[in-house]
């Protein structure tokens, strides 16, 4: 299943860049952000195939563990989108994702991972588990650092 989400993002990456340098449409958007336009669109489609590998495998460490990782790159590409196109001054490209929502989607993961991993068959090494809490320790912190000023 991951390496089925890994081919699909690289495979959807590539195909998005191909369509966005032969379509000249808006020569506003730099290629940082057709590239980062090329991740956030490629991210989604692989977290729809995590998503569902989840659901057949809910008690994989490794597969909780890449499927966060995912989630929290969609997250930052949708930012980033977000600020060039106010740098750049584009109106209309901010993307309509709601951040609070995503940010809650992100936490329902994490809350999923720390239930399920360990139940079931699978053999969940220590140092994937030990990843999973210190990511999701970074989750909690992230705002408060930014609450901070840090």
């Amino acid at each position: 299943w991951m390496q089925y989400a890994h081919d699909t993002e690289m495979l959807m990456m590539g195909l998005y860049l191909a369509e966005s340098s032969s379509n000249e449409s808006n020569p506003e958007l730099s290629k940082n952000q057709e590239k980062s336009q090329a991740t956030k669109s490629a991210l989604e489609s692989s977290t729809g195939i995590l998503e569902m590998a989840l659901s057949e495998f809910p008690g994989c460490a490794l597969l909780h563990l890449y499927y966060l990782e995912n989630l929290a790159e969609h997250f930052y590409q949708i930012q980033l989108i977000n600020k060039m196109s106010d740098q750049i001054g584009i109106v209309g490209v901010r993307d309509l994702v709601n951040q609070s929502s995503q940010l809650d989607k992100i936490s329902k993961a994490f809350e999923v991972a720390v239930k399920n991993v360990g139940v079931g068959a699978h053999v969940n090494e220590g140092i994937i588990v030990a990843e999973i809490y210190r990511f999701y320790c970074s989750f909690l912190v992230a705002p408060l650092s930014l609450v901070m000023g840090g």
